[in-house]
């Protein structure tokens, strides 16, 4: 089956749009597409990244954790969601790299607010 993978658009890649958008409609099913066009989320910022990454590792000196370790913990404190399988809900570890810029702030400030009051200070 023929298929767009997600396409960052611009002005300057409008034409590229247009062209794949055509393969389709010139496809062996040229009627049997949706097409979802909605504003791009931010990511992270590599800058929110390294502080994060300099946040685990803090924390896990104090703490005696390695950076990682701090990292799966962190998750499982403020990054989990529910998902169903049928009926069944299972419980996941929403990834770090998901989040976008305002959700990475509010992550950290999270992790900073639970390590301050085990008696941590970001040196």
């Amino acid at each position: 089956m023929l298929s767009i993978k997600p396409f960052n658009l611009v002005k300057s890649n409008l034409a590229v749009l247009i062209a794949r958008l055509n393969d389709l409609l010139d496809s062996d099913d040229p009627d049997n597409w949706q097409v979802i066009i909605k504003k791009r989320a931010d990511s992270r910022s590599v800058e929110q990244n390294a502080r994060l990454w300099s946040l685990y590792t803090s924390i896990g000196n104090y703490l005696g954790y390695t950076a990682e370790e701090i990292h799966q913990l962190m998750g499982f404190k403020f990054l989990l969601i529910e998902k169903y399988v049928g009926r069944d809900k299972i419980t996941l570890v929403r990834s770090t790299t998901k989040l976008n810029v305002k959700e990475m702030a509010e992550y950290q400030e999270k992790i900073e607010a639970w390590a301050a009051n085990m008696g941590w200070s970001y040196e």
